[in-house]
């Protein structure tokens, strides 16, 4: 990892981290229309795009689109693998004030259980 690499505007766990590392050091993060609530965090191991700002942290590598990086100012990326399916999730995001109950999506307010356009049962791309 190049050491010139800034930190992200927003805190990443450990458990964050050594995900990134298990899938090869790098993992690039945007924001995309879907989900019950409008927008959904997509993640996936491709390498970035144009336009893409990178941050390092110890161990891994982020390539945050610029709209993503706008929404993630002050909140916290993590990884469980204790939930079903284990993913990555943004929590205590203080821009996005409606979301659903797990996080993957925001925007508008929460329609309720049983949406069309959940994604609280998809895995993650590389776990598809």
């Amino acid at each position: 990892m190049d050491d010139s690499l800034v930190l992200p505007p927003f805190d990443v766990t450990r458990a964050a981290i050594g995900q990134i590392e298990a899938l090869g050091g790098a993992v690039r993060l945007t924001v995309e229309d879907g989900g019950c609530c409008g927008l959904t965090y997509h993640f996936t191991d491709a390498p970035g795009s144009d336009g893409d700002e990178r941050f390092g942290c110890p161990g891994a590598e982020l390539y945050v689109s610029a709209p993503a990086v706008e929404v993630l100012q002050g909140a916290r990326l993590d990884w469980s693998g204790r939930i079903k399916p284990p993913r990555f999730r943004v929590l205590a995001n203080p821009n996005t004030p409606l979301r659903c109950p797990c996080n993957r999506s925001f925007g508008k307010e929460w329609p309720g259980r049983g949406q069309p356009g959940c994604r609280a049962a998809t895995p993650m791309p590389w776990d598809a």
